[in-house]
């Protein structure tokens, strides 16, 4: 039976596909602009990196929580399934309700101004149109996503190997040309805090994001319930050695004072090993590594929408599934039509902290589903258990408790906004839920 007869996305993505879309998601704008605010946090090299590590073994144990997910149900929807099995409806849908309306639109709009910033750097007639050519990138991810999940996924590993490639030639190429910096070993000069550590703690944790979204192809991932989990503990853990060598290129090539005061670290870095050819590299980079990451953020997004249509009959034409390409198209337009509106009024800064403020609360649901169905469903089919369970989802609850207070500590009032937006979904739930509501599960 066709897919677009039976409202069945087809499983057309393997193994490489799927890690090209982990890592692609993962390795995006952050690791470019991030350090820098970290080390205004932490002015102690073995601090900097000491968080880069935490935040690294973070997501990690997220990766090994939602690998369980994936390997139980491994059908469209990622994050929003998980919550639902996990946590009940309700935090399903509001999950759904903030990621359509302020974590996608927010990634992809974040994503697409870093873009045009440095696509300018490499041709300068652009730099005056910043918002048009973040808008056109937008479009561009939306329409190669709308006619092929095939094409889409084979376009997510082959920008992830160019820019994995590039961003290990830039670590050695600093390790070998440039001496070690005579500063970069300094003491702190004043006493870290653990409420600093805390601050920088959420920073990276920007950085490391999307590795939980990008379980929402799983539905049409081949032989999901195997492969998905190996590809998230594979890809996070890559992804965290990768950024750690980064950073430790960071600390070889500058002082921890111009780490902090830069706000272009990654261009410092390179232009003090290549010269003045550095600052062409790192904008090819972050070209590469933006692109990338907002295209594997399109790939699995729609996805979310397309559960959700399925699961509510008001929004059932969100889970329609083109007759010809067998893609999501109405989700894939209705996030790309999101992605431009914020894209049109919010800055990077404005975006990248309601981000963070917006996506943690879930996690910790998410790790509380976790425990509530080992505990009520134990004899529900697990192709993977967590390893070390319950250290392990138990230590990934604390931290991301711990890192929600945080955030909330230090932006009271983008922590106000991010709650107003979460729970307004709270009403509109309850609105668009029919009197019997059939709840038909999507077929593996």
């Amino acid at each position: 039976m066709r897919a677009s007869a039976s409202g069945i996305l087809p499983r057309r993505l393997g193994t490489i596909a799927a890690c090209g879309t982990v890592i692609g998601i993962m390795v995006g704008s952050g690791i470019f602009r991030i350090p820098s605010t970290v080390a205004g946090h932490l002015s102690s090299p073995g601090l900097f990196m000491l968080v880069w590590l935490v935040g690294g073994l973070l997501a990690l144990a997220g990766a090994l929580v939602v690998g369980e997910f994936s390997a139980m149900f491994p059908v469209p929807g990622g994050h929003y399934i998980q919550l639902r099995e996990g946590t009940g409806e309700l935090s399903a849908f509001v999950f759904a309700w903030t990621t359509v309306f302020l974590l996608r639109p927010v990634a992809l709009g974040a994503l697409g101004l870093v873009f045009a910033a440095y696509f300018g750097k490499l041709v300068p007639a652009a730099a005056t149109h910043e918002h048009l050519v973040a808008m056109a990138l937008i479009l561009v991810v939306s329409a190669v996503n709308y006619r092929s999940v095939a094409a889409s996924g084979a376009l997510a590993t082959f920008l992830s190997a160019v820019k994995v490639i590039a961003l290990l030639a830039m670590v050695i190429g600093i390790y070998l040309v440039v001496p070690v910096s005579a500063a970069s070993g300094a003491v702190a000069t004043s006493p870290p805090t653990l409420h600093g550590f805390g601050l920088a703690l959420v920073t990276v944790m920007w950085t490391f994001s999307g590795w939980g979204s990008s379980t929402a192809i799983a539905g049409e991932v081949r032989d999901a319930e195997r492969v998905m989990p190996r590809v998230l503990v594979g890809g996070v853990g890559f992804v965290v050695l990768l950024f750690l060598a980064i950073n430790a290129a960071y600390i070889h090539a500058l002082p921890m004072a111009e780490i902090a005061a830069s706000k272009t670290v990654a261009a410092d870095a390179a232009t003090r090993a290549f010269g003045s050819a550095g600052g062409s590299l790192i904008a090819f980079l972050v070209v590469v590594a933006t692109f990338g990451s907002m295209h594997s953020t399109m790939l699995s997004a729609p996805r979310m929408l397309f559960a959700l249509g399925r699961d509510t009959p008001v929004l059932r034409r969100l889970a329609a599934v083109h007759p010809q390409f067998e893609t999501p198209g109405i989700a894939v337009l209705v996030t790309c039509l999101l992605g431009v509106v914020y894209l049109t009024t919010n800055s990077f800064e404005e975006l990248a902290g309601a981000y963070v403020l917006g996506s943690w609360p879930f996690y910790v649901l998410t790790a509380i589903g976790l425990f509530r169905l080992r505990r009520l469903r134990p004899d529900l089919p697990r192709p993977f258990r967590t390893p070390g369970y319950p250290i392990v989802p138990g230590l990934f609850l604390t931290a991301a408790v711990a890192m929600v207070i945080n955030g909330v500590w230090a932006d009271p009032l983008q922590a106000l906004k991010g709650s107003a937006l979460i729970l307004s979904g709270v009403p509109v739930f309850w609105l668009m839920r029919p009197e019997h509501r059939p709840w038909a599960r999507p077929e593996r």
